[in-house]
């Protein structure tokens, strides 16, 4: 699940959540969310492996990954839903100036 956030058209960033292991189709599983700058993102372009070169910022895992329920970030928070309950709410650091 993704979703970008940006302050007025610069720093962007892209948000995402997905599981770490398991299949979330069959069974509560364990997830990761992870955010990538956004100018630095290109997922067409793959290194050997078949992975996206995308430059990660940050990622955090301990929560049941929840399907269909992207991240959602407002009022410089992030909102990341889980299947354990609750959702996670993160505020974010504000850039230097």
């Amino acid at each position: 699940m993704l979703t970008l956030s940006a302050d007025g058209g610069k720093n962007g960033v892209i948000w995402a959540t997905a599981p770490l292991m398991g299949d979330a189709n069959l069974e509560p599983v364990p997830s990761v969310i992870r955010a990538y700058d956004a100018a630095q993102f290109e997922p067409t372009t793959a290194n050997s492996n078949g992975v996206p070169r995308m430059r990660l910022l940050w990622q955090l895992t301990g929560f049941t990954f929840s399907k269909f329920c992207p991240p959602v970030v407002a009022d410089g928070r992030l909102l990341v839903p889980t299947y354990d309950g609750r959702v996670d709410v993160y505020v974010l650091n504000q850039p230097a100036h």
